[in-house]
């Protein structure tokens, strides 16, 4: 599997924080042949409380999402309807690294379930995690999709419908795919071609109805850089993307949608850094976004829980020395 699936995910985090050298080093190092590979597990020592985002007053203070998080790169996550199963990607690199390739994360493919393992350079997969009895998160595995498929993204529709994104021929560019389960078994993913472009294709989000599909795309539009798009499901197939208008689109970067009930909840850059927003559908008009989720540096990819007691996102924490490290948080709701 290629690397650049996986830097798509943290690209936009990565352009928000001010670390523009990096996403210029990360966009002309796709392939990266033999490097030297130099070994540094690092250790966490930030405080649970130290630098942790401030949410609206409707959620709870965020906490880190337990055992899922480690010193390698955790992103993308997607929390499953009721609260048991958390998917994100993982990749035992620092991706401000490169092109020197630097480990500092654990090899989370102990069964040897992937060759090479997964979630180990030049490997990027997508992971899994089911809460335990007492409520912690058990030990992640590689999904069954991630071993054969390049995907990333992943939302499902229902526990046997995912939906994802898959990286193009060309260096960072992504389609939407979506796959079936059937037996018990993942056939094989199917493109959804009316949403495809010579460009990108990121991030879908599909309600639980399978009616109608949320992603981002970098293709020319009227608004800024990256825009959030639109399609609904008609007599079994999607029609042609529409782009949101504004106040959902803007001149920044506007992506990573997911839709709780009347309410959009997306990530950008409009006010200078990546926050996460959320705008109302009241009579057909989206209302002002307002700010939910904002970090030191750069948070987004919100994912929320079916009943919305759960909002899920990645924060990227500066550890000093030039390192940074995204982790999987988690914010409890406050007031209904």
């Amino acid at each position: 599997m290629k690397l650049a699936k996986y830097i798509l995910l943290i690209v936009a985090s990565l352009a928000l924080c001010g670390c523009a050298e990096i996403l210029n080093e990360l966009s002309s190092n796709t392939a990266f042949g033999n490097q030297q590979q130099e070994t540094m597990i690092l250790e966490n020592n930030i405080a649970d409380d130290a630098g942790v985002a401030v949410v609206s007053s409707d959620w709870a203070r965020p906490v880190r999402a337990s055992s899922v998080n480690t010193s390698g790169w955790e992103d993308g996550p997607y929390i499953s309807s009721d609260g048991q199963e958390l998917y994100f990607a993982y990749i035992n690199i620092d991706l401000t690294k490169l092109p020197k390739m630097v480990v500092i994360g654990p090899n989370r493919d102990e069964a040897n379930e992937c060759s090479p393992a997964c979630g180990q350079f030049p490997r990027a997969d997508l992971f899994y995690s089911q809460k335990d009895p007492s409520g912690d998160w058990g030990k992640a595995r590689p999904h069954p999709l991630s071993k054969s498929y390049p995907i990333g993204g992943i939302v499902f529709s229902n526990e046997d419908r995912a939906y994802f994104m898959i990286e193009k021929d060309s260096a960072l560019k992504t389609e939407i795919y979506f796959a079936d389960r059937v037996g018990g078994v993942w056939r094989a993913p199917q493109k959804i071609d009316v949403l495809s472009s010579p460009y990108k294709e990121d991030d879908p989000y599909v309600n639980p109805e399978d009616t109608e599909l949320f992603f981002w795309s970098d293709r020319p539009a009227q608004f800024g850089r990256n825009n959030i798009f639109y399609s609904k499901k008609v007599d079994g197939q999607w029609t042609q993307p529409a782009i949101l208008p504004k106040p959902i689109n803007s001149d920044a970067n506007d992506m990573q949608p997911f839709l709780f009930g009347d309410k959009l909840y997306f990530s950008s850059d409009r006010e200078g850094k990546m926050k996460i927003y959320r705008s109302t559908l009241k009579d057909g008009i989206w209302l002002t976004p307002e700010v939910v989720v904002e970090g030191a540096t750069a948070v987004g990819e919100p994912t929320l829980t079916a009943d919305g007691k759960w909002l899920y996102f990645v924060q990227l924490f500066d550890l000093g020395n030039g390192k940074l490290n995204p982790e999987i948080m988690c914010a409890r709701r406050a007031t209904q």
